[in-house]
C-alpha cells in the first residue's frame, strides 16, 4: 500500500507538497547557526542526560561527531566546556580509540555512546568521539567545542545515518542555508528544505556512495573536460581550486601576487570583475565577484578567496564561498547533492 509520502513520489507530487510546507516540526528540524566571520558554522548541540551543552561545526566534509571532553589536557581545550560522561546517565562505551587529522587540525579520543539533541531533535544512542589531545591552537578559537561529520559514508554512522535508522526523518535530506557577512539567520534543517530560503527549482547532481559528497558529473566541460572530481564540503571555508588550474583561473579574474604568495585585487575592480560559472549535470551555477572575493580590506586590497591542491585528478573543493550563493541540499536516500537559488 505504501504511505502518502511514497504515492505522492510515484506520482511525482511529493517536491510539491514538500515545497508548499513550512518546516518546524513533523519531521524535519531546524537548527540555527552561527556564523563566525565568513570562515566556519556552528551550531549547539545537547549531549547526554542530563543535557551537556557544546557549539560545534557542521561539515559535511569528515564522519566524527566528537566534542571536548574533560579527558583532554590540550591547550585547545582551555575555557571551553568539557563533556564529562560521568555526568550523563545515558553514556556508554567500550574504550574504543579514533584519531582524525583534518586539513586544519587533528584530533584523539575514545568512542562512546549518547543521546544526542538538535533543537526539538532527539536522537538516541549516538556515536560520539570524546576528544583526548586537540594539538595546535586550530581547536582553540571561541565557540569550538567540537565537529558534527555529516559526510555520505552509511557504514561511518553519522549521525543523520543514525537519524534515518530510528525513523526520526520524513525524508532522509538535510540543507543548509550559510549567511554572508557574518549576518545572522544561517541554518541546517534536517528532514526537508526550508522554502523561505530559496525559490526556483533545485538542481541536483548525483555523488557517490561512500564519500564526502563527491559530484559525479558525465556532462564534462572546460577545464574539465578530461575529468574533474569535486566535494561539496560545509567545513572547508575556501573555494579550493587544483593547483594546475590556480594561476590561469587567478589571472583571468584579473588578481595579482602579493609579497607572500597570495592573490590579491584592487579594491576598484571588485565590482567589474567576472563571474565564475559552474556547469553540474547540466545546471549553469553562477558565483558573483562579491562571493568568491573576501570582503575585508587588508593593506588596501581584497584578497582572493580561493586556494589550490594537490590530486591525481583535479579535485575541486565547493567550500563555504561557494555555498554562501546557494541553498544546498544533501539528498542522503537518492545520493545526490542539490543547488537553488537563494530567495
Amino acid at each position: 500500500r505504501g504511505t502518502l509520502y511514497e504515492k505522492l513520489r510515484e506520482r511525482g507530487k511529493l517536491q510539491e507538497l514538500l515545497k508548499s510546507m513550512q518546516y518546524s516540526s513533523g519531521g524535519a528540524y531546524n537548527v540555527d547557526l552561527i556564523n563566525q566571520n565568513d570562515m566556519s558554522y556552528f551550531g549547539e548541540i545537547n549531549v547526554g542526560t542530563p543535557p551537556q551543552s557544546f557549539y560545534v561545526h557542521f561539515d559535511t566534509g569528515s564522519t566524527t561527531l566528537w566534542v571536548n571532553s574533560v579527558y583532554c589536557k590540550s591547550s585547545a581545550c582551555l575555557n571551553h566546556d568539557l563533556f564529562d560522561p560521568d555526568k550523563s546517565s545515558t553514556y556508554h562505551s567500550n574504550g574504543e580509540p579514533f584519531s582524525i587529522h583534518y586539513g586544519t587540525g587533528s584530533v584523539t579520543g575514545v568512542i562512546g555512546y549518547d543521546t544526542v539533541k538538535l533543537g526539538d531533535l532527539t536522537v538516541t544512542d549516538q556515536k560520539i568521539g570524546l576528544s583526548i589531545t586537540e594539538p595546535g591552537d586550530h581547536f582553540a578559537r571561541p565557540l569550538h567545542e567540537g565537529i558534527m561529520g555529516l559526510a555520505y559514508m552509511p557504514d561511518k554512522q553519522t549521525i543523520v545515518d543514525t537519524m534515518i535508522k530510528e525513523g526520526l526523518l520524513e525524508e532522509p535530506v538535510f540543507a543548509f542555508y550559510l549567511s554572508q557577512n557574518s549576518e545572522k539567520g544561517s541554518e541546517v534543517i534536517f528532514g526537508g528544505t526550508d522554502p523561505n530560503h530559496y525559490t526556483g527549482e533545485i538542481h541536483w547532481v548525483p555523488v557517490e556512495e561512500n564519500s564526502h559528497w563527491k559530484l559525479v558529473d558525465h556532462h564534462m566541460t572546460g577545464w574539465c573536460v578530461n575529468g574533474c572530481s569535486a566535494i561539496v564540503d560545509t567545513g572547508t571555508s575556501l573555494l579550493v581550486c587544483p593547483e594546475e588550474f590556480a594561476d590561469t583561473l587567478q589571472h583571468k579574474l584579473g588578481a595579482v601576487v602579493n609579497d607572500d604568495g597570495s592573490y590579491v585585487f584592487n579594491c576598484d575592480d571588485v565590482n567589474s570583475l567576472p563571474t565564475l560559472t559552474f556547469v553540474m549535470n547540466g545546471a549553469h551555477l553562477h558565483l558573483e565577484p562579491s562571493y568568491y572575493v573576501l570582503s575585508v580590506r587588508i593593506n588596501y586590497r581584497f584578497y582572493s578567496s580561493h586556494s589550490s591542491n594537490d590530486g591525481e585528478m583535479p579535485h575541486w573543493v565547493l567550500g563555504d564561498v561557494f555555498l554562501r550563493q546557494f541553498y544546498s541540499v544533501f539528498d542522503q536516500g537518492n545520493g545526490r547533492v542539490g543547488f537553488a537559488t537563494l530567495a
